[in-house]
């Protein structure tokens, strides 16, 4: 059975993995989609972390074919602040055109991903901006509410501006959400937690070499909710870890003395996600679930009791230390 957490500050509990849907409707299809979003569901998943950019447009909608019948059996977030592509009709011509290709070959999603035509959009935001793209996300999901709202790469300034804390504050009176999040860099959130009245949940990328989760705890002086995400990275930790064994073998039979089996690629990522989910352990990791193999993999991580010895050993791997305090 998958491992549940009480979310800190909220009335939420949740499975300690979430779905993350980002490449809902573009990379995978609908059809695949929902056959991944209802497996995981079976599976125990309760958590759904989807935006109005994602899919270029088009993860909203099949979200919301997902969640009929069950809406008040899972947790949904949706977002503001980032809109898909300009050419967006363009794009998913291609997407469709491109998917079977794009869904075996790495290397080409990430090339993919750095053309211009293919990057969403971020807005500024403005109370107006909140306002409508909150109803017409729960038009596309066909939701009455979201269990969390979120700002989507928000800046440090808009975060503080009174049109978008009283935009916010009349969400949550309103009914059309239930908590506000901030999903973005670590400096947004260190300013979202001076005004823990309206931001209660914070989406981070993971990070195994900083201890944000834990110096934001501190500066709060009261636990928080934490989602964290990219924990592989694009090109991020497994990459750097990935590269860093063919000079140091000493450091792969640490980790198979630790456990963890399989080639180097799954055995790296089975560390990483291992050591998300104890370095957040209170809180939902978004994972890969589109890959059936993936999906299961995960799940069954988030199955076994938490391994604080995982963070040990990434910290040691990364940055040379021995130890590294476990984080909230």
């Amino acid at each position: 059975m998958i491992n549940k957490v009480q979310l800190p500050g909220t009335d939420m509990t949740s499975s300690v993995i979430g779905f993350g849907c980002a490449s809902l409707g573009s990379r995978v299809s609908r059809q695949q989609g929902l056959s991944a979003l209802n497996l995981a569901f079976d599976s125990g998943v309760t958590w759904y972390d989807v935006a109005p950019a994602y899919g270029a447009g088009e993860a909203e909608p099949v979200i919301g074919e997902f969640l009929r019948g069950r809406r008040d059996k899972v947790l949904l977030c949706s977002k503001v602040g980032v809109i898909p592509p300009a050419r967006n009709d363009a794009l998913k011509l291609v997407y469709a055109a491109a998917r079977p290709v794009l869904t075996v070959a790495s290397g080409l999603r990430r090339k993919f991903r750095r053309i211009s035509a293919t990057r969403n959009q971020t807005l500024p935001l403005t109370a107006d901006f909140i306002s409508t793209s909150i109803e017409r996300s729960l038009q596309r999901l066909g939701a009455d509410y979201l269990d969390v709202f979120a700002l989507h790469k928000p800046s440090v300034e808009d975060l503080q501006r009174d049109d978008v804390l009283r935009a916010l504050e009349n969400i949550l009176t309103g009914g059309k959400a239930r908590h506000i999040s901030v999903a973005g860099s670590v400096e947004a959130a260190h300013t979202a937690v001076q005004h823990g009245n309206v931001y209660r949940l914070f989406q981070l990328a993971d990070n195994p070499t900083a201890s944000p989760l834990s110096q934001l705890t501190a500066l709060a002086g009261r636990p928080l909710a934490f989602v964290t995400h990219s924990v592989l990275g694009v090109d991020g930790a497994m990459d750097r870890l990935l590269q860093s064994l063919a000079d140091r073998p000493e450091d792969l039979k640490k980790i198979r003395d630790a456990g963890y089996n399989g080639n180097e690629r799954e055995a790296v990522a089975t560390l990483l996600i291992d050591r998300a989910l104890a370095s957040n352990k209170d809180g939902v990791v978004l994972t890969s679930m589109f890959s059936r193999k993936h999906q299961a993999h995960n799940i069954a991580r988030a199955t076994r009791p938490i391994n604080p010895d995982a963070i040990r050993l990434v910290d040691e791997l990364v940055k040379g230390k021995v130890h590294i305090e476990s984080v909230v």
